[in-house]
């Protein structure tokens, strides 16, 4: 009866798998070199799996966007769960959209992986001053009496980037470069909240560098000729 030994990832066989005594030790059957077995069957390869990261401190991700925030905790050994940071009650299902304001632990999980609690608001919103409150939007600045070009500056300043400027009387077209133009009459509102203004249009009335603002827009430079 052969024997079979395993050696450098293959089998040795040794003896004659007859039993017949004319086979010597290790020398395959009927005489030449030993038979080495590749079957896959026959060599079982053992691997233990990839060990989960030890938690080594919590990684710093407020300012981050919430899906590189859920990579890097997951790398550090964490899990995150996540709320709106904002005082509305909006889920966050494209982590591409949501930032990371506030940051505290959770707890554990059930296999003992420790957990980051995150407090998000959409990446285009400022963050609250304190997880739960409401979100600064910043209020419309009061841009009549400056020409066009600084009222543009100041709206740029609060991210209000879409302008519409008009001419403030009827009877006078607004020439193709109106920047010198002063600022009449606008809206929204000084002081009126504007929730995302990188959406937002700012409507400006303009006048002349050398004309007077009138009482209220849409009115004449110069009365209307009679008959």
């Amino acid at each position: 009866m052969g024997v079979l030994v395993a050696l450098g990832g293959g089998l040795l066989l040794f003896g004659d798998p007859s039993g017949g005594p004319g086979a010597g030790v290790g020398e395959a059957k009927g005489g030449g070199r030993p038979e080495v077995s590749t079957s896959p069957s026959s060599v079982t390869a053992t691997g233990a799996p990839s060990a989960s990261p030890t938690p080594t401190g919590p990684p710093q991700l407020v300012g981050k966007v919430l899906k590189e925030a859920r990579e890097i905790a997951d790398g550090a050994g964490y899990g995150v769960v996540t709320h709106d940071a904002s005082d509305r009650d909006d889920g966050q299902w494209d982590a591409d959209g949501w930032k990371v304001c506030f940051q505290a632990a959770g707890g554990q999980r059930g296999g003992g992986r420790p957990v980051l609690d995150l407090g998000v608001v959409r990446v285009e919103a400022p963050c609250p001053g304190a997880d739960g409150e409401e979100i600064p939007w910043p209020s419309m600045p009061g841009v009549a009496g400056a020409d066009l070009f600084g009222a543009e500056e100041m709206l740029e300043a609060v991210g209000v980037r879409k302008v519409r400027p008009e001419s403030v009387y009827t009877d006078v077209t607004l020439p193709a470069d109106p920047s010198a133009w002063r600022v009449c009459f606008q809206e929204p509102a000084p002081g009126r909240r504007i929730e995302n203004p990188q959406y937002a249009t700012a409507y400006l009335k303009l006048a002349p560098p050398d004309a007077a603002c009138p009482d209220a827009p849409y009115a004449r430079s110069k009365p209307e000729p009679t008959s």
